[in-house]
């Protein structure tokens, strides 16, 4: 058996623990929990059974499960940046209206201040 065979699924275990922590406390949803729950179950079911990303791979018509493997976590990497992406804008837009609120009611009129 490879060494990484019995590190990915310890490394996989202490990420779902961790995710599911962070969902107690309040800070991922439910949906983010599952999500990463199931990558982290497939990363340790590719490590102890290195054979089953080749069936996953004919499945999808790739040839190898190492380019699947890889395929895989680009698509994951991908929907990361997309979703901090649009947690970015987002958050770009909201500060640009909060700075006009407030710019808006700290108007100061320029008469007030010559008298």
């Amino acid at each position: 058996m490879y060494l990484y065979a019995l590190i990915f699924p310890i490394i996989s275990i202490i990420a779902i623990l961790w995710f599911i922590t962070r969902y107690f406390k309040g800070k991922n949803s439910f949906m983010t929990v599952l999500l990463w729950s199931l990558f982290w179950i497939v990363v340790s079911l590719f490590a102890i059974f290195p054979n089953i990303s080749i069936t996953f791979a004919r499945l999808f018509g790739i040839t190898r499960g190492l380019d699947f493997i890889i395929i895989l976590v680009f698509v994951v990497l991908f929907y990361t940046v997309l979703k901090l992406y649009f947690i970015v804008d987002k958050m770009q837009n909201d500060i640009n209206t909060l700075v006009k609120e407030i710019a808006l009611n700290n108007e100061i009129n320029l008469d007030d201040e010559e008298e």
